[in-house]
This record gives structure tokens, sequence and C-alpha cells, in this order.
């Protein structure tokens, strides 16, 4: 089920700072992707840029993400695009406003139940190589030595990167918008997008000409798409189809395990679920094999204290968790 959110209206409560009357872009959505689009906006240059948010920073899907930055992927562009992430939020953006983001360097570990598994992990050890990765394929007896709370009884390896970790989605992206106004940005909350207005020119292609708020209208030539779960119905309003759709997901927090401080983040991929280290318990979570679709995101907004909360059954969280509770 879903808990629509209580308390002051933003209509009534009004943006967190008056509207500028034109902009060279609008971003809308303040959560992970926003903020990261207009601080790299700003980094190059952009002026002019402002980001608008519905309620406020993060209080869409981001506050409850797990925040882990696995290096490694298939793709060369992707471990680039993740090297440059982790040296923003492990390095830049502190050096930038003196705010921490919440980067914690744990390491993470890929776990292989089958030979296939294990042989993509030694690919993807060679392509760290190439790309500065430090990554170790390690055997069930290493594992086990790395992370004395794993049953390591059916696994045929593991593939460790060091230096791969966690972040504090709220705390990043706090930081992101800090260093994207010292660049001259511009962040307004409490400010939902009602409309984008778009116009023909004469070549027949359709082009932004502004957006429209509860609070005010902004004349502006670009628009970016930033709303998360909400990112559908944004698109409607510019008559543009996103092919995007929201799934209702679970996680679960433990209680105080013994000895798990500083263990690495834990993926397993065949069965699709994550341990992630919360201080000394562990955040569990991973997508379901049935998932629940989540098509009428457009009619719920965040909570007054929080951010979007969803409620899931608890054989959805089993189902999860099923695989979770083999590896302890």
């Amino acid at each position: 089920t879903l808990k629509e959110g209580q308390g002051t209206s933003v209509v009534a409560q009004g943006p967190s700072r008056p509207l500028p009357s034109t902009a060279n872009v609008v971003v809308i959505g303040g959560g992970s992707l926003g903020c990261q689009t207009l601080y790299h906006l700003a980094k190059l240059g952009m002026s002019g840029a402002v980001l608008l948010e519905r309620e406020r920073l993060t209080s869409g899907t981001t506050w409850h993400t797990a925040g882990l930055l696995w290096q490694l992927r298939p793709s060369d562009v992707e471990v680039e695009l993740l090297a440059h992430t982790r040296r923003v939020v492990s390095r830049e953006l502190e050096e930038e406003t003196g705010l921490h983001t919440g980067w914690i360097q744990n390491g993470g570990l890929f776990i292989a139940s089958n030979r296939q598994r294990l042989d993509e992990y030694k690919r993807l050890m060679s392509l760290g190589k190439a790309y500065g990765v430090e990554s170790h394929v390690l055997s069930p007896a290493e594992t086990k030595t790395l992370y004395p709370l794993m049953n390591v009884d059916d696994l045929y390896g593991t593939l460790y990167v060091p230096h791969d970790g966690t972040m504090d989605p709220a705390g990043t992206c706090t930081t992101l918008a800090r260093a994207a106004s010292a660049r001259g940005a511009q962040v307004i909350e409490n400010c939902p997008v009602t409309g984008i207005r778009v116009w023909t020119d004469d070549f027949g292609v359709r082009r932004v000409a502004g957006v429209e708020t509860q609070h005010g209208s902004i004349q502006t030539p670009c628009v970016v798409n930033c709303a998360g779960v909400w990112a559908s119905a944004v698109g409607r309003m510019a008559g543009v189809k996103v092919p995007l759709v929201a799934m209702h997901h679970a996680y679960v927090v433990t209680e105080r395990i013994e000895g798990i401080q500083n263990m690495p983040n834990v993926r397993d991929h065949d069965a699709s679920v994550y341990l992630r280290l919360q201080g000394d318990a562990l955040s569990v979570g991973g997508y379901e094999a049935n998932p629940i679709f989540w098509e009428e995101a457009v009619k719920y907004r965040p909570r007054a204290a929080g951010g979007l909360c969803l409620k899931t059954s608890t054989e959805k969280v089993c189902a999860v968790w099923s695989d979770d509770l083999r590896r302890a």
C-alpha cells in the first residue's frame, strides 16, 4: 500500500526563494540525479542554471536509497563514470564545500555462486586493471578470511574491490547543492512544476519555451527531467513519452551484529540482492523476482517529514531475504 503525505501544503508554504523570470536551463527534481546534474552544469560554467524541487531535496526516493558505489561494470564507459563519481563524492566535494558526503570506503564484494559468474568477475578484474581500479578474485577460503560471517560453502569465489564504498544520499545531495550554489546555480525547494511550455520552430521541431510552477513561471530554452518516479508525468507535460516505470522495493535493517564493523558491502548478482554495512548492522535489499509496478506515482507526494514512503508485504521482503539468509 501507499502512504500519501500529510502536512503543510507547498502552495501555502511558498518556494524557498523567489523564482527568476528567466533561466538558461531548468533542472526538474531535487534527488541524486537532479543535484548531480546541477552541480556538473555549474562546474562546466553554465550560468543561469536553476533546480526546481517539489518539496525538499531528496524527499522523493533518494533519501532511502542504498548509496552503494561499485566501481566495476562490464562497460568501460560505466567504469570511467563511476571512477569520476567516486572522486567527486570521496574527495572533491569536501574540498569545495567543507561538508562531508558520508563517504565510507569499506570495499565491495561480488559473490559467484557458479562458474560462469566467476569467469565474468575475472573479466571485470582485467577491465579494472586497464582503468586503474584495484580488484582481486578471491577463493572461498580467502573470502571467509575477509568476511568471517559469510557462509561460503556453495561459493566458487568472489571479486573484491577494496576502494568501493557507500555514501549518504541526503548528505551527498546537500553537498552537491551547496557546491552548485557557490558557482552561481539556484536551488528552489517547495516549488512543484505544473507544466512545460513548448513551441514548434520553422522546421517542425518542438522546443521548450518555459516552465510553469505553482508559484509562477520561468522562461527557459532547456529543461532536464530528473524527476525520478515522476519522470513520466513530467515528460507528458512536454508531450514526451519517457520509457520509465517505477517498482516497489523493500529493504530491511538488522539489529546490531557483533563483528560486522568495517566489513565490505556484498552483492549477489544471481540472487539480485545486496548487503550494505550500516554502522554495526546491515541493510538488506534487492530486486524481487515478481516486482510490483508502481504506475500512479504522480498521485503521491513525499511525506511532510522524511520523504516518500511505501509499505510492502512481508512475503515480498522474505522473497528477497531468502538468499541473504543463506549467506549468514
